[in-house]
């Protein structure tokens, strides 16, 4: 009888010790909550409130969110203007189904800045046949697009917005016009936000991207012949030939600026100053090494990059790489020369500051 009882005291205890685990067990955990949410990831921005129910299945683990239920869908309007975005396909032609049958399967790239004159934009959320919301938004205005695939490129500026639609998914179908008609760009739900940079650099052929001294101290540098990243057509050759008024803040331990401008390699201006600004045209003839100015003339369709860079100096420097007018300068090359002092020592240069835009010949 006793063999008998320690077996069943056992089954007992064990029955028992589950039970009360059972008891203990953490039970998951739900809550609801009302959410803004900001969608800045997509083609066009959009502001969505919804009823959000989350749940907590372990006891220290995250809330998941189970469902969402959208109660205000709308578009973000003012961040439209002057946005950029890259957009990014492994397919060209299943992101522009106008294209022909050569760019299926072949990766793509689009830089994509609305322009700002983007205007008379609405928004409407309607279901379709199958439950899911769409967002039919109506508006015009262009936007200037870059487009690269199969190691070409191709520019295209003022490009018409016709209209688009986001859909359920967050993808969007942006309505477009290139001069052929309506077609449709066929965005993912996530793009890249970019920047005015970011356009330029993919828009030019001669975009300086490397500074061996972008670790000294910045300063900005301005222009009022510099809108939106373009340059006026009156400092060009086929313009005025005027130089660009410049202005920057003054350096303290500077006791003179050198100024800069260069397209890739190709140096357009080279001026040695005390003062803090350049007027409009003071150089619009070649002076001799420290006052010269050739505008820009990229050869023709082409888009280059028209650098200016103010390096502040402590004192003379002891050597100069310029070649005015002529290809073989490097921006690097240029900095060292500056930042080498009479007696060769180092550390000539305290500060610069940059200035890019772009210019095409058309």
């Amino acid at each position: 009888m006793k063999k008998m009882i320690k077996p069943f005291a056992a089954i007992l205890t064990a029955v028992m010790t589950l039970g009360l685990l059972g008891a203990c067990a953490y039970k998951p955990q739900t809550k609801t909550e009302n959410e803004r949410v900001n969608v800045t990831d997509g083609l066009l921005p959009q502001v969505i409130e919804r009823k959000a129910s989350y749940i907590r299945k372990t006891k220290n683990g995250e809330w998941e969110l189970e469902k969402a239920e959208v109660l205000k869908w709308e578009l973000s309007q003012a961040d439209i203007p002057d946005a950029v975005r890259i957009i990014s396909s492994d397919d060209a032609k299943a992101l522009y189904p106008a294209l022909d049958d050569s760019f299926k399967g072949q990766k793509a790239t689009v830089y994509l800045r609305f322009n700002d004159d983007i205007s008379s934009v609405s928004a409407t959320v309607s279901k379709g046949t199958d439950g899911s919301s769409t967002m039919d938004v109506k508006m015009s205005g262009t936007a200037d697009v870059v487009f690269s695939s199969g190691g070409g490129k191709m520019k295209i500026d003022g490009v018409k917005i016709l209209g688009a639609v986001i859909n359920a998914d967050g993808s969007t179908d942006l309505k477009i016009d290139i001069g052929q008609g309506e077609a449709v760009l066929k965005a993912p739900a996530k793009v890249k936000n970019a920047g005015l940079k970011d356009f330029m650099a993919a828009q030019s052929d001669t975009f300086i991207t490397n500074e061996s001294f972008k670790d000294l101290t910045k300063f900005e540098v301005t222009s009022s012949c510099v809108k939106r990243g373009t340059w006026d057509k009156k400092i060009a050759n086929e313009g005025g030939k005027t130089s660009p008024d410049l202005k920057w803040d003054k350096v303290d331990g500077a006791s003179k600026y050198v100024v800069i401008m260069i397209d890739g390699n190709w140096l357009h201006m080279d001026v040695f100053t005390t003062e803090t600004s350049l007027a409009e045209g003071a150089y619009n003839r070649r002076g001799g090494e420290g006052a010269e100015f050739v505008g820009p003339y990229p050869p023709l369709g082409s888009t280059h990059t028209y650098s200016v860079f103010v390096f502040a100096l402590k004192g003379e420097p002891g050597k100069n790489a310029f070649f005015f007018d002529a290809g073989g300068n490097n921006i690097s090359d240029i900095y060292n020369g500056l930042d080498t002092d009479k007696s060769g020592g180092k550390g000539n240069v305290i500060a610069y500051g940059r200035l890019d835009g772009n210019y095409t010949n058309k």
